[in-house]
């Protein structure tokens, strides 16, 4: 007689290049993934913009390669689909057709991509109302969000506006294509269009902007007719007979399909639930000690807690937008990866680095950090940029400081083009990503909250110096998943979480700690190197206090 039949569910995720599918156990092993590239268009700087077709084309494609690619698992062992993706903004007409939102009137351009900053105006603008819905943003709107690109396009594009009689966040537009249900997540109505549960949207604040056809037409654009669902809930009908033939899942019509989340909080549901002691699995409750950090090209920060507070300059509280009966706080960076690769790119030296990869430039650097290290007799790294602070806000802060139009500063500025230099730059600024992370967490922390590990995923898990830097710059201990892509793997938990929920408001957690595992743990540095990253903490804040002031001077 054969064992126990295995049993998998898929994760879908879209990054901001690529879609990548993965094929997941219930134990959380990864079987098999493949990446589909994405198109990107920039027609104006500033402007980022995507085709939802063309995404949908590569998610379909991934999932097919992923199943190819897994041998001899029957699809009838696929038990569950789950989405996650960008918080970028997807506008369709009335018969759920592309509506272009570029400059360029092209058709196919119908998305406005999270890292677009065209609505900055109309992100201040909203900010300056000072209204108590800012209260769950952090005191301001960022032009990231949808609720600044949908005033954008009323004003500059009114005929596309009228036309897009759906608005929708991408990782909704995937379970739409999937299940042919248009219903909105809570994760991302209340993470990037200012919607509450139990209050929905607020009439005054969307009226004091000018959206009074949002208002007049109770949001229908936002909304449609559906209810809004939790995270990991079944979406109604399941995977429909034309997206299952598109997917390589024929005869799969029906598959529970989860509600969909945002990208970064699949790496929190794929990272949260891990064990850490390789036995005792964890309460729900330890989430409140736990932070979960996605860092990519770029970062975010999400922390739960059982209190409802807010934090100046960090995101939310939202609630159960992750877990049910917690609050979250979202902080971020708006460049990490994408910062390191800059940093790389516009130096002198670019020509002597491997730059086949961005990881290969990381790797060449990181090697040649250690090698300084030793020639110098350094007691440990990180002296090597003692005279040299940098601030990491090259596309403005996210969070704590919540200002889009503040810009990155390095001090301590040489002539030297080699690749010393460009070595000790460089980690330069991967050691200030770390103190913007470590600000978050000093926020967050005087305000309620008690993180002191932190659970990383996202791509740059693969830099190790990155990863050892932000355990010492932050004093946390840092927790790497086993399987690398938790992202992927918070998407395929939604898809196992829906498909054997039914009504246990818990089935998330329970899937989060049976499929979540942990790699290396990182515990930070003590003693003088400790005290060295302090120093260097206490310069990076006085860099921003002097920016303050040379903003005042500049404006008197």
């Amino acid at each position: 007689m054969g064992g126990p039949q295995r049993k998998y569910s898929i994760g879908v995720d879209v990054g901001t290049s690529s879609a990548r599918a993965a094929l997941f156990d219930w134990d959380g092993h990864i079987k098999a993934t493949v990446a589909r590239s994405l198109q990107t268009c920039k027609p104006r700087p500033g402007y980022y913009e995507q085709s939802s077709e063309d995404i949908w084309i590569a998610c379909c494609e991934a999932v097919q390669g992923a199943i190819a690619s897994a041998g001899d698992i029957s699809v009838q062992d696929i038990k569950g689909i789950g989405f996650d993706a960008t918080c970028s903004l997807v506008a369709l007409d009335e018969g759920f057709q592309p509506v272009s939102i570029s400059p360029s009137k092209a058709t196919q351009w119908n998305v406005i991509m999270w890292m677009d900053h065209r609505a900055e105006a109309e992100a201040e603008e909203m900010s300056a109302t000072g209204h108590t819905v800012l209260q769950r943003t952090g005191g301001k709107i960022s032009p990231e969000m949808s609720a600044a690109k949908i005033v954008w396009l009323y004003r500059h594009m009114p005929e596309a506006y009228k036309t897009a009689t759906t608005l929708m966040e991408l990782p909704d537009f995937l379970t739409f294509k999937a299940t042919g249900n248009p219903a909105r997540s809570l994760n991302s109505l209340a993470c990037k269009w200012t919607f509450a549960e139990g209050d929905g949207f607020n009439d005054s604040f969307w009226r004091a902007v000018g959206m009074d056809d949002l208002v007049d037409t109770k949001y229908a654009r936002c909304l449609g007719s559906q209810k809004v669902t939790g995270v990991g809930e079944a979406l109604v009908n399941g995977l429909t007979e034309a997206a299952a033939e598109q997917m390589g899942l024929a005869d799969c019509a029906g598959m529970p399909v989860g509600a969909a989340v945002i990208d970064a909080y699949a790496g929190a549901i794929g990272t949260l639930g891990v064990t850490l002691d390789g036995e005792t699995a964890p309460e729900v409750h330890s989430v409140q000690n736990r932070m979960a950090a996605i860092c990519g090209t770029s970062s975010c920060h999400i922390a739960l807690s059982a209190k409802h507070n807010f934090v100046p300059g960090v995101w939310g509280p939202y609630t159960n937008i992750l877990l049910p009966d917690f609050h979250v706080a979202e902080g971020g960076q708006s460049i990490t990866g994408a910062l390191l690769t800059y940093i790389i790119r516009t130096h002198p030296a670019y020509s002597l680095v491997d730059a086949s990869t961005s990881s290969s430039s990381f790797v060449q650097l990181n090697e040649k950090i250690a090698l300084l290290s030793e020639s110098q007799s350094l007691r440990f790294s990180a002296m090597m940029t003692k005279d040299m602070h940098l601030t990491p806000d090259f596309h403005g802060n996210r969070s704590p400081l919540a200002d889009p139009t503040l810009r990155g500063v390095l001090v301590g500025c040489e002539m030297d083009v080699s690749l010393d230099a460009l070595a000790r730059t460089y980690y330069a600024a991967l050691l200030a990503l770390g103190y913007g992370t470590r600000q978050i967490i000093d926020t967050l922390n005087s305000n309620g909250y008690t993180v002191d590990t932190l659970f990383l995923s996202g791509g740059m898990v693969q830099n190790d110096l990155f990863v050892k830097s932000l355990a010492d710059t932050t004093g946390c201990t840092v927790v790497l998943p086993r399987e690398t892509d938790a992202v992927l793997l918070g998407a395929a938990i939604l898809g196992a979480a829906a498909a054997e929920g039914g009504t246990d408001r818990n089935a998330l957690w329970k899937a989060m700690v049976r499929m979540s595992s942990a790699g290396r743990v990182i515990k930070p540095c003590t003693g003088s190197e400790a005290e060295f990253h302090q120093k260097k903490y206490e310069v990076f804040k006085e860099i921003y206090s002097f920016q303050k002031k040379a903003k005042h001077i500049m404006a008197a």
